[in-house]
């Protein structure tokens, strides 16, 4: 009985004590940017400063970044001329940086956005009305929940996807320039990841296309050669610039390092087609 009353005692004097309060959240107080059309992008430095990490959080863009709370790096590439940070994350496995500030300007980036970004301002009244706290148990959520690992993680297969519309679209507006039917592949098996990673792979594989839409555009006797002669156009990467027409398929072994690649494709058609 005695030990029911000591445990009964102990537990009453327990339920009397103060919660202990929870670690404070290692942020400190951030700033806020908006655009002309509301976009905004919260900047909120964790600690310690010295790492240099910080929290972003973008909204109003209308694009997939809008809420997400992911961690980034500043990476300063100032010269003694000019300030210049990148704020940047890992987006699909590569580095990805939608905020940049330069010299006195700050421009946010983000998918389906302009090209050169978009012009955003310090907002003293948003900035100090942003609670970094918030910031960060959002960020903590969506970590806990995957959702950001996810988005972080390198998907070869969706980024394949990417260069294959783009090469696609390419043999479109070949075919409608020339009146045909062209069909073409990106050989994969000649990209490794460490590359995929690095390099724009369409941005290589589109010369020969562009190049011989060009010739199609000026020149009828183009059209009707390109008609009679190539079926099928694939790219592949190795290790030089290599051309080549097997019979009525062509075949670019592209290269990053090779130079001025449209007009070497003009070159190899206007000799060999």
């Amino acid at each position: 009985m005695k030990c029911i009353v000591a445990v009964a005692v102990l537990a009453t004097l327990l339920g009397t004590l103060p919660a202990l309060a929870a670690p404070p959240a290692p942020v400190e107080a951030g700033k806020v940017f908006v655009g002309p059309q509301g976009e905004q992008v919260a900047v909120v430095p964790v600690t310690p400063r010295e790492q240099k990490k910080f929290l972003l959080r973008i909204q109003g863009t209308g694009s997939v970044l809008d809420n997400l709370v992911l961690p980034y790096t500043l990476k300063d590439w100032s010269s003694p001329s000019t300030l210049r940070h990148n704020y940047t994350t890992q987006w699909h496995g590569k580095d990805y940086s939608p905020f940049i500030i330069v010299g006195k300007n700050a421009e946010l980036h983000f998918p389906g956005g302009p090209g050169n970004g978009i012009a955003v301002q310090y907002d003293e009244a948003r900035s100090q009305k942003l609670k970094p706290e918030e910031v960060y148990a959002q960020h903590q959520q969506q970590t806990q929940s995957g959702q950001l690992a996810k988005l972080m993680a390198f998907d070869r297969k969706a980024e394949e996807t990417v260069h294959d519309t783009a090469y696609a679209e390419a043999l479109q507006a070949l075919n409608t320039s020339c009146g045909t039917s062209v069909a073409g592949v990106i050989d994969w098996t000649t990209v490794t990841e460490p590359f995929l990673k690095a390099q724009k792979i369409s941005r290589y594989c589109v010369f020969p296309l562009t190049a011989l839409k060009s010739l199609c555009d000026v020149s009828e006797e183009a059209r009707t050669t390109v008609k009679a002669r190539v079926q099928q156009m694939d790219c592949r990467f190795g290790a030089a610039l290599e051309p080549a027409l097997q019979g009525s398929r062509f075949v670019w072994t592209t290269t990053p390092e090779a130079s001025n690649q449209e007009k070497a494709a003009t070159r190899y058609f206007k000799k060999n087609l």
